[in-house]
This record gives C-alpha cells, sequence and structure tokens, in this order.
C-alpha cells in the first residue's frame, strides 16, 4: 500500500483499497490564452477553483500540470500547490519533471508527503529526481518508458522492463517498495493502435502481482474522440478488476464516483460496502 498525507489526514491506496481518483483538470496543455496569459502573471485563481471543485465532487487528491515556457514553474508551483492545499486539504501532486520547480513545492507542501509523477526510466531523470523525492519523503510515480524503446513501449514486456528500471533505482536509492507508484501507461484509442487497452491492463495485473502501486491517465483514452465521458468511464471501470489502483480522470464525468465506488465493492476493494454506503447516503441528504 501507499501513502501520502495532508491536512486531511492520510490517503492510503493500492491493492485492497478503495481505487484513488486524480483530478487531472489542472493542466496547461491545448489552453487558451485566456488561462494561459493570467497564470504566467501568477494570477492563480482559475486552477484552485478547480481543485475546489474537483473536491466537491469526491476526487481523493489533486494533479497539478503547468509547464509552459510562458510559465515559471519555480516560482508558479510551489504557490499553487500550498494555495491548493490550504483550500481543499486533499494531498496535492506534482506532475513535472522540473527539478528546481519540484523541490520549491516539496518544500512549501512540507511536513506532508507528496508524489512526484512522470519519472521515467532516463538515467538523468533518475539522477535529477529521486534525491528530491527522497529527502522530502515524497512517493515516486514511473513512467515506464525512456530507455530500451523508442517512444512508448507497446508490448506487456517492454513495459515491465522499463518499470523495473525505476523500481530497481529507487530500491537502491532507499526507497520502500511501498513509495514506488508504476503508470501502465493510457493510449488514445483514435490511434487505432491494435489491443492497446489489454496491453495495460496485462501490465497493471503484472505490476500489481508484484506488489506494485499502479496507476493510469485514463482521459488520454478518449482524446480526439467524442462523447469523451463515456470512453473513460468505460476505461476506468474495466480496470479496476485487474488491479489499478490510481487513475488521472475528470471529475465532472456523469456517474464517475457512484460506478467507480460500487465496482470498489465487487472487486474487494470496500469489501463491506463502507464507502459507497457512505456516498449513497451523502448524495441521498443532498437530495433532500
Amino acid at each position: 500500500m501507499t501513502t501520502l498525507t495532508s491536512l486531511n489526514g492520510t490517503l492510503t491506496f493500492g491493492k485492497g483499497y478503495p481505487t484513488m481518483l486524480i483530478n487531472d483538470q489542472l493542466h496547461v496543455i491545448n489552453k487558451p490564452a485566456n488561462i494561459i496569459e493570467p497564470l504566467s502573471r501568477g494570477d492563480i485563481s482559475h486552477f484552485v477553483n478547480l481543485a475546489k471543485w474537483g473536491k466537491s465532487i469526491g476526487t481523493d487528491m489533486t494533479a497539478i500540470l503547468i509547464t509552459h515556457p510562458e510559465i515559471d514553474e519555480v516560482e508558479i508551483l510551489p504557490k499553487l500547490a500550498k494555495t491548493i492545499h490550504q483550500e481543499t486539504g486533499l494531498p496535492v501532486g506534482l506532475d513535472t519533471r522540473n527539478a528546481e520547480a519540484i523541490d520549491a513545492a516539496l518544500s512549501e507542501l512540507n511536513p506532508y508527503k507528496s508524489i512526484i509523477w512522470t519519472v521515467t526510466s532516463e538515467e538523468d531523470v533518475l539522477n535529477a529526481l529521486l534525491p528530491i523525492a527522497k529527502r522530502h519523503h515524497a512517493v515516486v510515480a514511473g513512467m515506464p518508458m525512456g530507455t530500451t524503446s523508442s517512444g512508448v513501449p507497446m508490448t506487456v514486456e517492454e513495459r515491465i522492463k522499463e518499470a523495473r528500471t525505476i523500481i530497481n533505482a529507487c530500491l537502491d536509492f532507499g526507497f520502500q517498495k511501498d513509495d514506488i507508484v508504476i503508470d501502465a501507461i493510457c493510449m488514445p484509442k483514435a490511434l487505432l493502435q491494435k489491443n492497446s487497452y489489454k496491453i495495460t491492463l496485462e501490465t497493471i495485473a503484472k505490476l500489481s502481482e508484484e506488489g506494485i502501486t499502479t496507476q493510469v491517465g485514463v482521459g488520454n483514452a478518449s482524446s480526439n474522440l467524442p462523447d469523451r465521458t463515456h470512453i473513460d468511464l468505460a476505461y476506468l471501470i474495466g480496470a479496476i478488476p485487474w488491479g489499478l489502483d490510481a487513475a488521472f480522470i475528470n471529475p465532472g464525468i456523469e456517474g464517475l464516483l457512484p460506478t467507480t465506488r460500487a465496482m470498489d465493492t465487487l472487486v474487494e476493494r470496500d469489501p463491506e460496502c463502507r464507502n459507497f454506503l457512505k456516498l449513497w447516503r451523502s448524495r441521498k441528504s443532498k437530495q433532500e
């Protein structure tokens, strides 16, 4: 199991625990100038509101991805991470490979335990980010690519090989296995790559068998397709029984929380239905 901490307490995820849902809407990818320009000036209100919206729906934590040529990550990321944590009380994760920005943001989140995403198997990336993660007691989330393949590994064997490079580097550096998460890689269905979903599912299963906490960026599944929410929800629900522990996802997907918590009960991630019933009672009280 893997743990993060925040003002709200400890968040545990991994095998046998409820699926962790990560608000993935705080990013600058393909965003218009009216989003980028205020952020570049230090106006973080739009992103803080997105984080608060995600919490109101029921996501477990917030991811921040603001890597952009017009944005000074070293200045903005620490401010944004601290403010979102204070406003939501939820754990905040950092999706960047800017070592200086990560170090500054983790310092602002201290003494709480965060997570660094997109740590690839490239030696220079590992050498730059593992010491920072270790110093701040952060979880390392690996993206299994960078050394043995050109581009994204497209077989289970290649992804596991890349994952082991990251896992072994972390273990050698003194990380506990529970503080390592591996992304199984979600490919866009629009690319029409045969068996891409099956490859991801089998990667999840293999990692889970080895006791590694797993994650995927579910939102990638529906890229460049219409009716994205149904594709993403189907992808998520199909992956949970294979051992998926955490998912980056749009909190606005209709039925996301009740459907996820229902699947958690069916696959013994919520064996006594406590989370499912808690959510049901909460939704019922709001309707009355």
